[in-house]
């Protein structure tokens, strides 16, 4: 610990320590996070520690400030810091440079941190390993003053997400990818544009798409809706990101398209009746026949609720769509919106097939669905999802959690800033 040493960095300098080191990083410790954050007039510091015996930093974090009671503030270091978490005397440097750095401004009352550090490992939704690298820091951040928040983000919405499912695709095409998939979702994300459905990626200036069916979402469940502030954010780290690292995909529906579909397919039913009918009857033969003419019959019903479909609603309607983001390696699917009225149209699940297609496409390692509940039996408030999550065939990952450290400990207990 001798060696290291608490610093304030540059924004130069920490660009210069994610360049070198290639951690593994979300949105809140990423360098553009930070930008965007600065320019809404958000208080944002770069912190870290450097081993004077090797000259360079060897962790960091973005330590944002949020507004408390008016007057005070709280620290926070969401997904993060970035550190070497074998390393007891790193973890020990930074926190304490970080308290002692802290405490000069009596309007600090907490710091409150998650880092990207597994608890345990997973095979599915099975714990097979726990981590003693994770149980060792946990130790030392008690002895340092810190104390897990024990509560999960649908609980309260300021908890960070300490579940979430990814996939590994490292050095797989789509076609690779998907042969790992579960058999009915593999089928579905060969099937691109059935339904007369297509998927666009749309700029920030189209963001109101995106709300609207995101508000759709959270209107019917636990969800909560995008506020004014977040979605000033969400579209400022879109043009930061640029279209090549933040992805907004929105599936349209076309009735219009879908008519043309059922036509086309009709007419090829008819042509091989016409055909299967003039030849001698075999089992086989009347089996395919009947088969057809019950396609037909269930043409015949999906052709009518797409007329009402398009005499209702029009054509050219956007009805699920997801945000996602490219850090590194790794697709992060962070927000997702669907139309349920619309539900029929989307069962290849366009928006996820699109993604999945485009992490492959890009050669990244990680295809990363982001937030899970962490209770996976029928009870949990994400039993649906996480059954489509499991399809993919990833893993559950999980993190050590939320935990907040004191910084004048009497007026943060007093003001609610621990909870």
């Amino acid at each position: 610990m001798d060696s290291m040493r608490f610093v304030l960095l540059t924004p130069k300098a920490y660009a210069r320590f994610l360049e070198e080191s290639r951690p593994r990083v979300f949105i809140p410790q990423s360098i553009e996070f930070a930008r965007v954050r600065e320019r809404q007039g958000y208080k944002v510091e770069y912190v870290g520690i450097v081993d004077d015996a090797e000259r360079k930093v060897v962790g960091a974090g973005v330590l944002a400030y949020q507004p408390w009671k008016k007057v005070f503030w709280r620290a926070q270091l969401t997904y993060g810091p970035l550190l070497d978490w074998e390393s007891t005397a790193a973890i020990e440097a930074f926190f304490t440079g970080l308290k002692r750095h802290l405490r000069k401004n009596p309007r600090v009352l907490a710091l409150r941190f998650n880092p990207l550090l597994p608890r345990a490992f997973y095979e599915d939704i099975k714990v097979v390993e726990e981590n003693p690298v994770a149980a060792k820091a946990q130790e030392t951040f008690a002895k340092l003053g810190a104390t897990r928040l024990k509560k999960e983000f649908y609980e309260q919405p300021d908890i960070q997400i300490r579940y979430i499912y990814t996939k590994d695709i490292s050095g797989k095409t789509f076609d690779e990818a998907t042969a790992t998939l579960a058999k009915g979702l593999r089928r579905r994300f060969h099937n691109e544009g059935r339904y007369g459905v297509e998927t666009r990626l749309l700029g920030p200036e189209e963001f109101d798409v995106f709300d609207k069916l995101h508000e759709s979402t959270a209107d019917r469940t636990t969800m909560h809706g995008i506020s004014g502030s977040s979605r000033a954010f969400y579209t400022e780290l879109m043009r930061e990101l640029g279209p090549e690292r933040a992805l907004l995909c929105v599936a349209y529906l076309s009735p219009s398209r879908y008519l043309e579909q059922i036509a086309d397919e009709r007419q090829e039913s008819l042509k091989r009746i016409e055909l299967l009918e003039g030849r001698k009857a075999t089992k086989a033969r009347d089996r395919e026949l009947e088969q057809l003419h019950e396609r037909l019959t269930t043409l015949d019903s999906q052709e009518e609720q797409a007329r009402k479909t398009l005499d209702e609603y029009g054509d050219d309607i956007p009805f699920n769509a997801a945000l996602s983001f490219r850090f590194g390696d790794e697709l992060i699917l962070l927000l997702g919106g669907m139309d349920k009225r619309f539900a029929a149209y989307g069962r290849d699940y366009p928006v996820e097939r699109a993604m999945f297609k485009w992490a492959c496409d890009n050669g990244l390692s990680v295809y990363n669905t982001f937030g899970v509940s962490g209770i996976f039996d029928e009870t949990a408030p994400d039993a649906p999802v996480l059954k489509f999550k499991r399809w993919l065939g990833g893993n559950v990952e999980e993190f050590v959690g939320t935990y907040v450290l004191p910084i004048h400990p009497l007026l943060a207990k007093a003001t609610g800033a621990l909870n």
